[in-house]
């Protein structure tokens, strides 16, 4: 019987579960979350791949967009500084950089990025639309002469 009292009275047991899925899955599952715009569950799985894979820039570029998404253009900045810190030719993260400082007013950051997206990829028109757009951003803004 004192048997049987002691038995139920042990210490739960702790489970520690392991995580099946690498960083690219996890990217991939944030992707996915990110076309059906749950956010924040991308956010999370792009944040865990990054901590998987800290030398990888994507995961970071990839919540940086979804933040865009959502218009929080300081910490899209954030994430894309912190993909260049990773991968400092990453063009992706350069365009993207460039276009959130654009939406921030930050016409002279904005430009120097957008300039060195198109120098490093001069084919990708998407980094040649941005360059273009901080430009004529620049010209609106600028005093007639």
């Amino acid at each position: 019987m004192l048997t049987l009292l002691l038995a139920g009275c042990s210490l739960p047991r702790v489970v520690v579960l392991h995580d099946p899925l690498d960083a690219q899955e996890h990217n991939d599952l944030g992707v996915s979350y990110q076309a059906n715009g749950e956010f924040d569950l991308a956010l999370r799985e792009y944040r865990r791949a990054a901590e998987l894979n800290g030398d990888w820039a994507k995961p970071l570029i990839n919540g940086g967009n979804s933040l865009a998404a959502l218009e929080q253009w300081s910490q899209a900045a954030e994430l894309y500084r912190s993909a260049l810190q990773r991968q400092p030719e990453q063009t992706e993260a350069m365009n993207n950089l460039a276009w959130v400082l654009l939406q921030q007013g930050d016409l002279v950051q904005a430009r120097q990025w957008a300039e060195r997206a198109v120098e490093n990829s001069p084919h990708t028109a998407a980094f040649i639309d941005t360059l273009a757009a901080v430009k004529a951003r620049q010209e609106q803004t600028s005093p007639p002469r």
